[in-house]
């Protein structure tokens, strides 16, 4: 049976922001894009640094911070990753013993590929069947 890796779920390229970005320049890429989740890099672009979700904005403003304050103020650093290559279940295992809604997804250099959320792995049918066959079964030793 073939395995479901992260890359087959990756729908889109990922959107991202610099750390210097600001909290409203943040929150209108997310409106634009209609996403709730931004990839902080380096200069380049190309190496995840660190995530600003909308609730990391949202509670951001609630505590009085001006929009104008670096995303990387408020941004959860050295996020959790995921390779193209992984399998899919492996990656929901992440997603659920972190207690987080989305993985950065890095290619074998460590550079930025993509975000695999957890609405990504619900939607594909095939995930859940993908979850399932990560996991090999060992028969429980009987009573007799």
């Amino acid at each position: 049976m073939i395995k479901l890796k992260v890359k087959d779920l990756i729908k889109r390229k990922p959107v991202v922001v610099r750390r210097a970005s600001t909290l409203i320049e943040a929150a209108r890429i997310m409106v634009q894009e209609n996403i709730g989740l931004l990839v902080v890099v380096d200069e380049k672009g190309e190496t995840p640094l660190g995530v600003i979700s909308e609730r990391d904005i949202i509670r951001a403003f609630a505590n009085n911070l001006p929009p104008n304050t670096a995303v990387w103020d408020v941004a959860t650093k050295n996020p959790v990753t995921a390779t193209f290559e992984e399998d899919v279940g492996s990656a929901a295992t992440k997603i659920v013993n972190k207690k987080i809604r989305h993985l950065v997804v890095v290619d074998n250099a460590g550079k930025l590929a993509g975000v695999l959320s957890i609405r990504d792995l619900v939607a594909e049918k095939s995930t859940l069947r993908a979850i399932v066959s990560s996991y090999e079964y060992e028969p429980l030793a009987g009573g007799d």
